[in-house]
């Protein structure tokens, strides 16, 4: 079941959370491993973005978005410039471009490159502009400009989350299908309430403006009492 909810959500554009649940040893990302290597050797083509917490990491904003956030960027970057390079590529053959150069790198990694130089190349080319270095800023305080600082002044959390979101799916976008992995390293390691509300955001505009998107949160304990009602049965 797990591989033909991977498809949908790339075939279908049936974007929904999955929650994958186990006690340690219990093999849960091999599970999902397996299921995400069957789907790709079909020719899914996903992008997969992963981030992994602890129990501390409860405390701070956008936390379970920070690695996956830094590997859009550069996913992003490597696919816009191919675009830059050729005449119109396809999205499918910029991915199948960015995965080659994934597996022969074994990452997405710029090397010796940070989140705010690869935004700046992002806002160059027109991918990006300054409002959503602002709004990335809040998951990656490294690219915060902080000539832009005043500009957060006024904002209430539901428009503020409502436009990260925006500046997400940006850069997400080209990714199609994407998948962002949700992984957990140890034992209560909730969900911070803001990466919540994002995931919600998400989820809730993905059908009309990402809709290849699939987010998985992996767990070695129940997240139904955290999981926002309005996409528990998404």
């Amino acid at each position: 079941r797990l591989t033909q909810v991977i498809r949908d959500a790339a075939d279908r554009g049936e974007n929904r959370l999955l929650t994958v649940r186990g006690p340690r040893y219990a093999g849960k990302t091999r599970l999902l491993k397996r299921a995400i290597d069957a789907t790709q050797a079909q020719g899914m083509g996903y992008t997969v973005l992963g981030s992994s917490r602890t129990s501390n990491d409860v405390w701070t904003s956008f936390f379970a978005f920070r690695e996956i956030a830094s590997a859009a960027l550069r996913a992003c970057d490597a696919v816009t410039q191919r675009s830059d390079e050729s005449l119109s590529p396809t999205v499918s053959e910029n991915n199948a471009n960015l995965r080659e150069r994934q597996s022969e790198r074994g990452s997405v990694d710029a090397v010796g490159e940070n989140d705010e130089s690869i935004v700046r190349r992002l806002v160059r080319r027109k991918i990006l502009n300054k409002s959503d270095q602002l709004m990335l800023s809040r998951i990656l305080p490294d690219v915060m400009d902080t000539q832009l600082l005043s500009l957060l002044k006024g904002w209430n959390p539901t428009a503020l989350t409502k436009a990260i979101m925006g500046s997400l799916f940006k850069i997400m976008i080209p990714l199609q299908p994407v998948m962002l992995v949700f992984e957990a390293d140890g034992d209560d390691c909730g969900v911070d309430s803001s990466s919540w509300d994002l995931m919600e955001e998400l989820l809730l505009s993905a059908k009309e403006r990402c809709p290849q998107m699939l987010l998985v949160a992996v767990s070695r304990h129940s997240l139904s009492s955290e999981i926002p009602t309005s996409i528990v049965d998404r």
